[in-house]
């Protein structure tokens, strides 16, 4: 008898552990992620307000001796390609945690959603106004062979700090967080999230396009805000924990 019971926990712990990873109030998550939107969004107009287009003077005049030692190794040839593969691995991460908490069940799914929707606007928004007050030049705009007219792009003033670090560390912290709620520890699906975000923060510094320090600020930020939203959502009466030959699990009413 007792066997027949502990067959029948193993078959209905997934069902189980899907259904209480996260409480979401739709109304309230709604609310936030349309206010954090419209801060996203007005970003546009203020960092075109704020952001000066630097003179040939100004470009002229900046100097390497102004990087701190640390961040010297950020001073790579500027590579489109090595750009794209950021993308690509970007990608990667991305896909990966989106296998990691689709469910079947389209409501579980949908709260997955939110959740993610709430921890991706953020780290977005919070990442684009820092670039907005900091305007830090990329790595490229001090090299000589890169054109003035692409230094003087807007955009090269948004290194500090990497968007693309923070977006892929979010999605792998949130993939890699649910995954383990749900299975407990795979090192394959970890290796496969951390290793496409880190991939992309190397590539983000290999083509030019950033510094170390600002993916290395990324990672930490994008870690954080998700493991912060996993944190708050998640289901307050059900607590698990998963050793090496045993799972258990309390609950409260």
């Amino acid at each position: 008898m007792k066997n027949i019971h502990f067959i029948l926990i193993i078959l209905f712990i997934p069902i189980f552990l899907n259904s209480y990873i996260f409480e979401v109030d739709r109304f309230e998550s709604l609310f936030f992620i349309t206010s954090a939107v419209a801060v996203d969004l007005s970003n546009n107009y203020f960092d075109r307000q704020y952001i000066e287009t630097p003179t040939d003077l100004d470009l002229e005049t900046l100097t390497t001796d102004d990087i701190p030692f640390f961040d010297k190794l950020g001073l790579q040839p500027y590579s489109l390609t090595l750009k794209n593969y950021s993308d690509y691995a970007a990608y990667i991460a991305a896909g990966t945690a989106f296998y990691c908490i689709f469910e079947k069940n389209p409501k579980l799914l949908l709260n997955n959603l939110i959740v993610y929707g709430e921890i991706m606007i953020t780290q977005s928004l919070v990442s684009k106004w820092t670039k907005t007050l900091t305007h830090r030049y990329r790595p490229f705009v001090y090299l000589d062979d890169v054109p003035n007219s692409k230094k003087m792009q807007r955009n090269s003033q948004h290194s500090f700090y990497s968007m693309h670090s923070s977006s892929t560390f979010a999605s792998a912290t949130y993939g890699y967080y649910y995954y383990y709620k749900n299975y407990g520890h795979n090192v394959f699906i970890g290796s496969l999230l951390f290793g496409a975000a880190s991939a992309t923060a190397v590539l983000r510094v290999a083509s030019g396009q950033h510094f170390p320090s600002d993916v290395i600020v990324g990672a930490i930020i994008g870690s954080g805000t998700s493991y912060f939203f996993c944190k708050f959502h998640e289901n307050k009466r059900i607590k698990l924990s998963f050793g090496y030959d045993s799972i258990d699990i309390s609950y409260s009413f």
